[in-house]
């Protein structure tokens, strides 16, 4: 039932017009006090590993969704004419790149906006890096040292990490 108001009705209200209106208003008060709005609200988000759990802030558990993860591919050196996806990784004049957005690739220099910087190397003092073939490769070596690795493909860049001589794109030790 509708509540009756006295400027919309142009006259004074009843007393059964007063009293429907303060029974409409005291069974809608009711009906709220009956079925409060519970509220919840997000409590507390708690992360391990690559899981989020939310947590309501009455302790309702609104369930636990896995994070999603960047998966970078090593592509090795950056070549013209390629096609390269979001977040493959190149090497390019020293340094490491990832990919912002797939295309194929036409020159760097036109392509160098379609790539983010994530490692740059420092430039060996001499112009050239000492080669090593695998049997070679001293076992220590001051961190971050760089040298090429003489292969059956070419020679390999590669790095120094305090502990072992590692792949400068691949990230796996020799």
């Amino acid at each position: 039932m509708p509540i009756i108001y006295r400027a919309e009705k142009g006259s004074p209200l009843s007393i059964e017009e007063l009293d429907n209106n303060f029974k409409d208003l005291d069974s809608r008060l009711k009906i709220l006090e009956d079925n409060p709005d519970r509220g919840e609200g997000l409590g507390k988000i708690q992360i391990r590993e690559n899981q989020a759990t939310f947590i309501g802030s009455f302790g309702t558990d609104f369930g636990t969704f896995t994070l999603p993860t960047a998966s970078f591919k090593p592509r090795g050196s950056w070549h013209p004419k390629t096609t390269y996806q979001t977040l493959d990784l190149v090497t390019m004049e020293m340094a490491v790149y990832s990919c912002l957005k797939d295309h194929t690739s036409l020159s760097w220099d036109q392509d160098r906006s379609l790539w983010q910087e994530v490692l740059s190397l420092p430039k060996p003092s001499s112009s050239s890096l000492p080669l090593y073939e695998k049997a070679t490769l001293p076992t220590q070596e001051s961190i971050g040292k760089l040298a090429a690795l003489i292969t059956d493909g070419g020679a390999i860049p590669i790095f120094f990490n305090g502990e072992a001589w590692q792949y400068l794109v691949k990230g796996e030790t020799v």
